[in-house]
């Protein structure tokens, strides 16, 4: 699964983390193909001993890292917490499948080779070579992710409206094509929402990564208006959820390939699970009830971001919603206690909300000119022009309240 290029050898120094017979094996065999033997050390732990060691001492030129049984998502963050310092980090594990080798890249590792690794076929030159270049998978589109604070704020609402505002660009147009997922792989509610049959192909696009393209994505998205396509489905085998949400993160990246925008249905768990896909995520709204709780929660979340984020953290957004009245706090009061403007205060428009979902329709098609319509055709083009708080403040609402 390694990717192949020839670039100009250089000799650098190695060392290597490895817990079984068939690690060492591998990294003898790799070390032995570049001769660079006089100039490798090998160390007894697994990627979680790097870590542990990451920013107490200096390692290597390039680091070989055996994964231990830790989880999935420990692995992926000390991945990340390692190559943020630099380093560049090959992975040997066990798991022969393409999403897991896809979030371990999109986490920052050079490459992932299966163990017990194939002594008698050809390897590509991992330890001579330069790092592969970032701009290998060019991503042109750009990503925003709603996410709401709490339940019952209207996330999924106020995701599937933004993309028909971006798509017809309210007062003028903003996008050409924009695509909506639902992230919600468990409990997702946008395909029943906007009354069509789940997309299949949602699945298939994580089982098979290296088929995604423009015209796979057109193939098996849903096209709920021109130039807009959705991806909806609720997965089966629960067992299969959390591979699934770590190759989100390849999708997204294939999806702003194809799309001017795409826009994501983000459940709040993704964000405290440090899942991956907040790395290719440009935007981010965080929809909030005008209560002390919802504040509270959106702070923890910003702070989330802030400490797990691999490179820039995306761009944060806040949205006051008054499906809930809560505290009844006001935007003012919202964005003091947060350190972030209120970009967008959603009106109630109950009844309007209520006839698009009867009809399966955004508000945004079935009543443009609604007050909530207006709103989040504001909050498009705003979002379009960019505002002055381009990352996620550092202060924590209740340390700044204390």
């Amino acid at each position: 699964m390694s990717q192949m290029f020839q670039p100009a050898k250089t000799e650098r120094r190695v060392e290597a983390f490895v817990a079984t017979e068939e690690g060492r094996d591998a990294v003898v065999h790799l070390l032995r193909q570049t001769t660079l033997d006089s100039n490798a050390t090998v160390h007894t732990g697994t990627l979680q001993t790097m870590a542990r060691l990451s920013g107490m001492t200096t390692f290597g030129d390039v680091m070989i890292a055996e994964l231990g049984e830790t989880s999935l998502a420990a692995n992926i963050e000390a991945v990340r917490d390692i190559v943020a310092d630099g380093t560049e980090v090959i992975l040997l594990g066990r798991e022969n499948d393409v999403a897991t080798y896809r979030a371990f890249l999109t986490a920052g590792a050079k490459d992932y080779l299966v163990l017990p690794l194939d002594a008698t076929g050809p390897l590509p030159d991992i330890l001579t070579s330069e790092a592969i270049p970032s701009a290998t998978k060019r991503t042109h589109g750009r990503a925003i992710a709603v996410c709401g604070v709490s339940g019952g704020v209207g996330a999924s609402l106020l995701a599937a409206n933004l993309s028909v505002a971006f798509r017809a660009g309210g007062e003028r147009a903003v996008t050409p094509t924009v695509g909506l997922l639902d992230a919600d792989l468990a409990f997702g509610s946008l395909a029943v929402d906007l009354d069509i049959e789940t997309t299949s192909g949602l699945f298939e696009a994580f089982s098979t990564p290296e088929r995604v393209d423009s015209t796979f994505l057109q193939a098996t998205m849903h096209e709920v208006q021109p130039g807009l396509s959705v991806y909806s489905a609720e997965i089966e085998d629960m067992s299969l959820l959390s591979n699934c949400e770590m190759g989100l993160s390849g999708l997204v990246a294939s999806l702003k390939e194809t799309f001017s925008t795409t826009v994501i249905d983000l459940p709040r768990r993704l964000i405290a699970e440090k899942n991956p896909v907040l790395d290719v995520v440009d935007d981010l709204i965080l929809v909030l009830a005008p209560g002390f709780g919802a504040v509270r929660s959106a702070g923890r979340l910003m702070d989330l971001i802030n400490r797990n984020a691999a490179g820039a953290a995306p761009r944060v957004w806040l949205v006051l919603t008054q499906t809930r009245r809560d505290a009844g706090l006001s935007a003012k009061e919202v964005a003091g206690a947060l350190d972030l403007p209120v970009s967008c205060a959603l009106p109630p428009c109950a009844s309007d909300i209520a006839r698009a979902y009867v009809k399966g329709t955004p508000v945004q098609s079935l009543a443009p000119n609604s007050a909530y319509a207006r709103r989040v055709a504001h909050l498009a083009q705003a979002m379009c022009k960019g505002h002055d708080a381009d990352k996620v403040r550092q202060t924590s609402w209740w340390k700044k309240r204390a």
